[in-house]
This record gives C-alpha cells, sequence and structure tokens, in this order.
C-alpha cells in the first residue's frame, strides 16, 4: 500500500474520486498540508435533486479543511461537478466527504462539534485554530437539523424556568419536558414572562406537531405575583384534573413539582416524590 492509498484510506474517499497530488506548505505557521482530489475521467454522478445518475457538464473548484495531519494543518482541493440533468438542469454535485455549503469536511465538524459539547465556543475555536464565526456557523447548521426534527406531539408536562444570563436584566426562560429524563430541554428563548410563554406554547409546540391543550401540567419556579400573573396570561389550559395549572411559588429551587390543587396530597407523576 503506497502513500496515496493510506491518505485516500485515512480520507474515505472511494471511486470514482481519487488522490492526484500532495504538497506540504512549510512557509505558513503552523504548516499545512494540501491535497488535490479529482473524479476519475468519464465518470457520471448523481443528480442532488432526484438522484439521478448524469454525465458531468463542467466543474467548480472547491476546498475544505479536513482533520489535522498529525500537527500540520489539513486540506482537500477537488474539482466538483456540476451535473446536466434532464429534470432540474445543472445543479451542483455533492461529494462524499463533506455537506453541501460546507467548507469543513464532515470529520473535521464531527470533532468540532465534540469540543463544542464540552466547553465554550470561544474555546473550542482557539484549540481547533479556527475561528469562533465560522465554527458558530457549523453548530447553528446542526442545531437548526435537531429543532426541526423535534416532535412534540407526546408533550403534557412542561417545566419552565427564568434566569438572568448575564448580570442585570438580561433574562432567558428554559421549557424542559418533565416526563423526559434524557435531554429534557425543548426550548430556549430570551426575555421572560407572558412573551416567552405564547413563544413556546402558540409558536414552538404547534411548530412541531405539540398542542398546548393537551398539557395537563405546568411547573414553574416564580415569586407570588409573577406566579399569580402566569396563571391569569398562560396559553396553557387550566386541567380538570389538577384543579389550575400548577405553579408553586420560588423559594431558592427551581423545577420544583407543585402538589396538585384538588386537595389531594398525592404528588403529579413527574415528580416521582421529589418534594
Amino acid at each position: 500500500m503506497d502513500g496515496n492509498e493510506i491518505l485516500l484510506l485515512g480520507l474515505g474517499i472511494q471511486s470514482p474520486w481519487e488522490l492526484v497530488e500532495q504538497r506540504l506548505d512549510t512557509d505558513k505557521q503552523p504548516h499545512e498540508l494540501h491535497l488535490q482530489v479529482k473524479a476519475e475521467r468519464g465518470s457520471r454522478y448523481a443528480c442532488p435533486e432526484c438522484g439521478e445518475v448524469c454525465p458531468a457538464h463542467d466543474f467548480q473548484e472547491k476546498t475544505w479543511r479536513h482533520l489535522n495531519f498529525f500537527q500540520h494543518h489539513c486540506y482537500i482541493h477537488a474539482s466538483v461537478p456540476r451535473v446536466k440533468c434532464p429534470q432540474h438542469g445543472v445543479r451542483l454535485a455533492e461529494v462524499p466527504w463533506a455537506r453541501k455549503g460546507s467548507a469543513f469536511t464532515l470529520l473535521f465538524e464531527q470533532a468540532a462539534l465534540a469540543l463544542v459539547r464540552e466547553m465554550p465556543v470561544s474555546a473550542a475555536a482557539r484549540i481547533i485554530e479556527e475561528t469562533d464565526k465560522r465554527l458558530w456557523r457549523v453548530v447553528e447548521h446542526y442545531v437548526a437539523k435537531a429543532v426541526a426534527a423535534l416532535d412534540l406531539s407526546s408533550v403534557k408536562a412542561v417545566g419552565l424556568d427564568e434566569t438572568a444570563s448575564k448580570r442585570g436584566q438580561n433574562y432567558v426562560t428554559v421549557f424542559i419536558d418533565m416526563e423526559r429524563s434524557d435531554k429534557p430541554v425543548l426550548f430556549v428563548t430570551p426575555g421572560h414572562g407572558k412573551e416567552t410563554l405564547e413563544a413556546f406554547s402558540c409558536c414552538f409546540m404547534k411548530a412541531h406537531n405539540g398542542a398546548p391543550e393537551r398539557v395537563l401540567e405546568v411547573v414553574c419556579d416564580m415569586s407570588a405575583p409573577s406566579s399569580r400573573r402566569f396563571r391569569d396570561t398562560s396559553p396553557m389550559p387550566k386541567s380538570p384534573s389538577i384543579g389550575s395549572t400548577s405553579c408553586r411559588p420560588s423559594r431558592g429551587r427551581s423545577m420544583r413539582c407543585a402538589r396538585p390543587r384538588d386537595g389531594s396530597s398525592r404528588c403529579p407523576s413527574t415528580c416521582a416524590g421529589r418534594c
């Protein structure tokens, strides 16, 4: 196995793509390894819209940053074909190592997101030697993709809490599914009060197959005046089974479980006896 085959194996690139050139630029710090990838002559490519295999119309030069090669930055360069589809016209073909519109390979994005889960984006950007602005674009893409796939049709118990994001009056309100132990956060929005409730129940829930009228319990951590104002303005229904929307005044504990207001001493199922 020669050097090109080893690099192709590490990159995960298969036919019709092949490595035609490799160059290490030692004039830059850190050093940069540049890999030129090219498709085999006469290859046909799938249309990104319908998947039909079509001939190449022309080519566009693209560059992606890949995982470091030892301590050196690594970049993949390729002439990406634009296919001529009978149904959709000329379209830029997709490459197997990167998503559409990204300046990074999928493996680089995977490594970057693993860091972002453990530390601030600015810290992760310093480690991988990339600008935080470009890294934020990657984070926003995958967060938006995950949010778009969120299904709130089964949400029946909602917990919410408002907290200051910085010193002062910069509030953030967090909504969680009280019946989920794994990844319970549903929605986070700047601000507090009625506007955040409407943003969650009237906009976000309905956009993700949820229905405010199916929510049987709302648990929140608020002062007494805020609690009364919440019950008066909440878009959530007042379920007969619990007497009214549950809302317990704050006593230094967040997301406390509220006991039913129908006179019973039994804790709601979402509490599991924690209160």
